[in-house]
């Protein structure tokens, strides 16, 4: 199978979490569990996302399984991260990915600085080609791994009325291979159906896939690159200071791929317990 279901499911993992940097003030540690279905032209799955945060420390953890054509291609994968909150700005130490595909398999960690990414390692290595975008130390700098994405949405006031809130901001990304940035855009309201049966406004997010390197500029990429098509719904979350994301769209070459929350649970030590959605 080609990069691009990895390459979606790395943008999934980026931004269908919790949002939960707006906690990091509390006293006590502050938890949450969600999944998401995944369905694509080819197949469907789930992504389950764990993570603990006690002060400024954070720890996410994360899984995917996506079963394709009649279930005779299956992709798992596990992603952890874990860093720390300054200045409501997620600074990450270490970032981990692992996932297998039949008899292949890959692994990527990468080690953190404050300024960026200081040390990569990849297996196998990236394959060299004079097609391929070459990721230079410029671009390491000032990004965050796809599982502390989430945490750029930090928001100490999520509004519940003001959508160009939610959605304005840029969050630069590099998940070992590639480096790309996001830029999103308030697109417009719509209601999010729950599983809990009740629904809640979403402010839908238009999202710019940017490629900056470690890429081939194949049909795939270009087709991602030059969408419109890609959303993120967020749904604001007050009592807990966050912005949950709901579904996201993802338009690629052969058809759209799609997730969309299936249950949710936060549990901070000012609230309790706090489902938004469950099975």
């Amino acid at each position: 199978m080609s990069r691009v279901m990895p390459l979606v499911l790395a943008l999934m993992s980026g931004f269908f979490i919790l949002t939960t940097g707006g906690l990091s003030a509390l006293a006590g540690e502050t938890t949450v569990r969600a999944t998401y279905n995944i369905t694509a032209p080819i197949g469907s799955g789930k992504f389950h996302f764990a993570s603990s945060q006690d002060g400024a420390r954070y720890k996410m953890k994360g899984s995917a399984d996506f079963k394709a054509f009649l279930g005779f291609y299956n992709w798992n994968s596990a992603i952890a991260s874990n860093g720390y909150i300054h200045s409501y700005k997620p600074r990450p130490n270490i970032y981990a990915f692992n996932a297998r595909a039949g008899k292949k398999s890959e692994r990527i960690r990468l080690d953190f600085s404050p300024s960026g990414v200081k040390k990569v390692r990849a297996i196998p290595p990236t394959k060299q080609s004079a097609k391929r975008i070459k990721v230079t130390k410029a671009h390491l700098r000032n990004v965050v791994d796809p599982l502390s994405a989430v945490l750029t949405f930090t928001d100490q006031a999520p509004s519940l009325t003001n959508g160009t809130k939610a959605c304005n901001r840029s969050i630069q990304i590099f998940d070992g291979r590639h480096r790309f940035n996001v830029k999103m855009s308030f697109k417009r309201k719509a209601y999010a159906k729950l599983s809990n049966g009740k629904s809640r406004t979403a402010f839908v997010c238009r999202a710019k896939y940017r490629p900056v390197s470690g890429h081939k500029m194949n049909k795939s990429v270009s087709y991602m690159s030059k969408s419109n098509g890609m959303e993120i719904w967020l749904v604001p979350l007050p009592k807990v200071k966050m912005y949950v994301p709901y579904k996201m769209v993802i338009p690629i070459i052969i058809g759209t791929a799609y997730a969309e929350l299936a249950s949710f649970k936060v549990r901070d030590p000012k609230h309790g317990v706090i489902a938004l959605a469950k099975p």
